[in-house]
């Protein structure tokens, strides 16, 4: 049995998972978890076919969809799609998985959690003199979702209200481009370049190593900067 778990409220998946998870532990299965990312089909190949003398083995596997595709990952995921055996495998993704890559898997069990709708209101709370609303709801946003897709879609966020200011119109429904206009003009276009300029240095130092702060302390930070 594969079952799927992804979408933007990571943290409402991860629970899913784990629910799912508890019960193969009271039916007396051994959890064994990869990361998907760095996952080789030889490794997945000796977790599937390797059998436990003592017990069925549940196996979670972290990431692997949302990998950039490789021959290594669309190797896995035939090794998946094929597997007859009796070990019961779980796909955990911390974003939202694009519809050809779930269909491949015809016969799973798809779980799509949804971003919470403070994560929306986050979004339309960044502008000058909101900086209170916003803070609070950044808090209450990555109690549920990574602070990595906060992050980035915050980022995104901001490139839509550039390409508004600049006259490029994104493909929104006519309601929410009435929303991202009223955001932008509370904005000049320096400063939302300056705000954009700044999320990528933070992304920067992030992957680099350059700092030992997650994105929620540097959004703390950079929106207590620029959003007084």
């Amino acid at each position: 049995m594969i079952q799927i778990f992804h979408g933007a409220g990571s943290g409402a998946s991860r629970k899913l998972l784990q629910d799912a998870l508890s019960k193969d532990k009271v039916a007396g299965h051994e959890i064994r978890t990869l990361v998907g990312d760095k996952l080789t089909p030889r490794d997945l190949e000796s977790t599937l076919y390797t059998a436990s003398l003592f017990s069925t083995e549940s196996i979670v596997l972290e990431n692997l969809l949302g990998r950039l595709r490789s021959k290594d990952k669309d190797t896995c995921i035939t090794m998946l799609v094929n597997y007859q055996g009796d070990k019961n495998i779980y796909l955990w993704d911390k974003k939202e998985i694009t519809a050809p890559n779930l269909k491949k898997f015809p016969s799973a069990k798809i779980s799509n959690s949804k971003a919470p709708t403070e994560l929306f209101a986050f979004m339309e709370s960044i502008y000058p003199g909101n900086v209170s609303r916003a803070l609070s709801l950044l808090h209450e946003v990555v109690t549920g979702t990574e602070d990595i897709i906060v992050f980035t879609m915050l980022a995104r966020q901001i490139s839509y209200l550039i390409m508004i200011q600049s006259a490029t119109i994104p493909k929104f429904s006519p309601w929410q481009m009435d929303k991202l206009r009223v955001q932008a003009s509370k904005w000049s276009s320096k400063q939302l370049s300056n705000f954009l300029s700044e999320l990528l240095k933070i992304d920067f130092a992030i992957k680099t190593g350059a700092t030992k702060l997650s994105y929620t302390d540097h959004l703390d930070l950079l929106l207590t900067s620029l959003l007084r």
